[in-house]
């Protein structure tokens, strides 16, 4: 008797997704018959369905499940109420994210995702505009508050341009503490063996974004 063949595969839905909710991948499964399972995967969520099962369905059923991942990673990025975890959480990140959109940018933006990452040794932060998604390095868990506002608010800056042109300049300057952050930051940069004017200088990266993998635009601010 000829064994089964593999069973067909099914290309991913990716969807983008309205407002400051996820993006939503959509991968159905021939093996699944009637469970429809949600993960985080990265920024993204996972929405795994059979693969009879129609779109407009499965949304409904991302509906329903989103609000308890959403629940998850904050208690997750919570820190269990240790000010040290809560300051290094992802969560922590946001409300300071949209706190500084509304106020200083008339919530002309709001970043799809932002989080620290450890990958970044030569930046302070990174923006890739056309995901909507914002890094900050791990390197500023233990810079004043005012300083880390000053680097997330340079990066909200770039989802509304790319460039370290003079718009980019204008929209930076409503931060209040700009030049301080920044001379904080110089001494950091020293202090670590680097030239403390560098990060501030429009790298040909930062002046002409590189391309990531996917093929979208990326701007930083370099450490």
């Amino acid at each position: 008797m000829p064994r089964p063949g593999p069973a067909p595969s099914f290309p991913d839905e990716h969807l983008r997704v309205e407002g400051d909710r996820p993006a939503l991948v959509i991968r159905r499964s021939a093996r699944r018959r009637k469970t429809v399972s949600a993960r985080w995967d990265g920024d993204r969520v996972l929405l795994q369905i059979p693969a009879s099962m129609g779109t407009d369905r499965a949304l409904r059923h991302a509906e329903e499940l989103l609000p308890r991942l959403l629940r998850a990673r904050a208690r997750q990025g919570a820190g269990e109420g240790d000010p040290t975890s809560r300051r290094r959480s992802d969560g922590f990140l946001a409300e300071r994210a949209r706190r500084l959109a509304r106020g200083l940018l008339g919530d002309r933006v709001r970043p799809v995702s932002i989080r620290w990452v450890t990958n970044q040794r030569t930046r302070w932060g990174s923006t890739t505009p056309a995901r909507g998604s914002v890094r900050i390095s791990h390197q500023l868990w233990e810079v004043p508050d005012y300083v880390l506002d000053y680097v997330i608010h340079h990066e909200l800056c770039h989802l509304i341009e790319a460039s370290h042109g003079p718009r980019f300049r204008r929209l930076e300057a409503r931060y209040p503490h700009a030049e301080t952050a920044r001379a904080y930051l110089a001494g950091y940069a020293h202090g670590r063996g680097q030239d403390p004017e560098e990060p501030f200088e429009d790298s040909p990266e930062e002046s002409s974004p590189s391309s990531p993998e996917d093929g979208s635009s990326e701007s930083a601010l370099s450490s």
